[in-house]
């Protein structure tokens, strides 16, 4: 950073200032991704999971609530199902997070109870359906580490190279859970209309960690040149949205629309923190150390989730049918998840009193907009036995130009992933059970990371730099659901 090589006509006064001012940029620059950015991470329902989320024009499956209330219209009996579970082996691989080789590297094994949903029908004209989900789960810890030779100070102060030992670590989980409402009926003999509330709450714990120490020897001085930074964050946020949607059926063919509103604050609040050391860093003709630090409790949080549209249809042929979800998400240009309040940041607090939390502890986040597509594919195999398979995008909606504030951010999952599913259903007369398999992957060239040493400069050695490097992402994953229908009731 050139901050640290400033000319040395400067006074002492404006050292210290300049010296403050990259005290800080070294903290707020670290941008780590740690949140899924993905609308279409997980799938919902039995026959949903394995379609691909190609059920818009469904008249069968409670996952209707969420997908597209326009086909509880055509629910005809009381049910309750739980309707799958996901167990997967989710690998992440970041190559050369810190540079040299060493990489983020994340292996864990996910349990996702995907829909627990209910349909009751009664003697009006509305149909009455609920639904408890997981839109988003997501977790990851990851460490990366160097110890290695460089020549990171100039050779009149210290002579020959000098051993670095730097570490990184991100350890992050986000979670949303959705209670979801809907009611629908047909307004024509072939068209179904509904509307859904959907309630959601979202998690987010984050922690970074960071750490870069050297030796400067010469016959005359031993000293420890260091930096040491932490980053927290820990909010949650409950939303609500409402989400309309039209079925029209005939016979071997289906139609479907939804449209959903932008989600609206109900409550929310959280943590933010941070800390940074610096040990014995150049700075002009000097070496100097200080440090920032401030934590911040209770603060009003604010996530946003964006519009969307969705346009789907389904084709019978013979005894198959194709079906296919086109669905366009809106995004936000950067804005405040948290809003740190003023404090005393930079310390001791007389030499940075300009230099407040409230300019670099808020959390900012923001969205593209994206269009995702899935293809879904069943045929009956036997009379009560029928064979699916998907294939679907999942485009991330990571916006890079919030890393050109300084504020802190959890964003991490900068990569499209590709989800292939295939299984089957069994059919009883109550009650169906689903098995099945899907697979996902994904990867980018453009995974933006801080703190890289493959490239490490004289007099700034503890830095690291803003790389674009590479990101591999995959997960295998087992299905299986359950729903149980009652008999039909008659209320009248």
């Amino acid at each position: 950073m050139s901050l640290f090589q400033h000319k040395t006509y400067l006074t002492k006064k404006t050292e210290i200032l300049f010296f403050i001012l990259s005290l800080v940029f070294c903290l707020t620059v670290h941008k780590s991704n740690a949140q899924d950015t993905h609308h279409w991470n997980n799938q919902f329902g039995t026959r949903a999971a394995l379609l691909g989320g190609a059920v818009l024009t469904d008249t069968i499956d409670n996952a209707g609530v969420y997908y597209n209330p326009g086909n509880l219209a055509y629910l005809d009996t009381t049910t309750l199902s739980i309707n799958a579970n996901l167990y997967g082996i989710e690998n992440i691989k970041v190559q050369n997070a810190l540079g040299q080789k060493a990489d983020f590297k994340g292996v864990q094994f996910n349990t996702i109870p995907l829909l627990i949903s209910g349909s009751i029908r009664n003697k009006s004209k509305w149909n009455i359906s609920y639904g408890l989900l997981t839109p988003v789960s997501f977790k990851f810890n990851g460490n990366a580490r160097i110890v290695g030779d460089f020549d990171l100070i100039e050779e009149a102060e210290s002579p020959g190279k000098e051993e670095l030992v730097a570490e990184s670590s991100i350890n992050t989980t986000v979670q949303e859970t959705a209670l979801t409402l809907g009611i629908g009926r047909k307004i024509k003999p072939n068209l179904g209309f509904g509307l859904s509330l959907i309630n959601t709450f979202r998690s987010v714990n984050y922690d970074y960690r960071f750490s870069a120490r050297t030796l400067l020897i010469n016959p005359t001085t031993e000293l420890l040149v260091g930096r040491n930074q932490n980053e927290f964050v820990n909010y949650y946020n409950v939303r609500t949205a409402l989400k309309m949607g039209f079925n029209y059926q005939k016979p071997g063919f289906g139609l479907g629309l939804t449209l959903m509103s932008p989600g609206i604050r109900l409550m929310g609040s959280g943590t933010v923190a941070g800390d940074l050391t610096l040990s014995n860093i150049q700075f002009g003709e000097n070496r100097l150390s200080a440090f920032a630090s401030d934590r911040q409790e209770k603060l009003k949080s604010n996530y946003k989730s964006p519009f969307e549209i969705g346009l789907g249809f389904h084709k019978q042929i013979s005894q198959s049918i194709i079906s296919l979800n086109v669905t366009h998400f809106g995004g936000f240009d950067p804005y405040l998840i948290i809003k740190a309040e003023p404090g005393v940041f930079v310390r001791p607090s007389n030499i940075g009193e300009d230099l407040g939390s409230e300019k670099f502890l808020n959390l900012e986040t923001g969205m593209k907009s994206v269009t995702n597509f899935s293809i879904g594919y069943q045929t009956k195999i036997k009379t009560n036995v029928s064979l699916m398979g998907s294939f679907r995008s999942d485009f991330s909606y990571f916006d890079s130009s919030s890393l050109e504030a300084q504020q802190l951010t959890t964003e991490f999952s900068q990569w499209d992933i590709y989800h292939l599913s295939i299984g089957t259903i069994i059919n009883q007369e109550r009650s169906s059970l689903t098995l099945g398999l899907i697979y996902s992957f994904g990867g980018t060239d453009e995974f933006v990371q801080d703190n890289s040493f493959n490239d490490v400069e004289i007099n700034n050695p503890l830095t690291g730099s803003l790389k674009i490097i590479q990101a591999n992402y995959f997960n295998i994953g087992i299905l299986v659901g359950y729903s149980f229908r009652f008999k039909k009731f008659n209320f009248n």
